[in-house]
């Protein structure tokens, strides 16, 4: 009994770990990674603008 006990709460643990521990810093680090990229690309998009201006005119 005690062996079957010991092999569920290890695989309980195991689920445990990849669903509310693995995943969610997955997901935490795909967006945050797609938050640097959407700043830099804003960056660069800027830098663009500025030396592109048309002289005269307004941003």
């Amino acid at each position: 009994m005690v062996p079957a006990i010991s092999h569920a709460l290890a695989i309980d643990l195991g689920l445990i770990g990849v669903f509310f521990v693995l995943f969610p810093a997955l997901v935490t680090g795909l967006l945050v990674y797609a938050g640097v990229g959407v700043y830099v690309e804003k960056q660069q998009n800027d830098v663009y603008l500025e030396e592109h201006r048309i002289p005269g005119s307004e941003l």
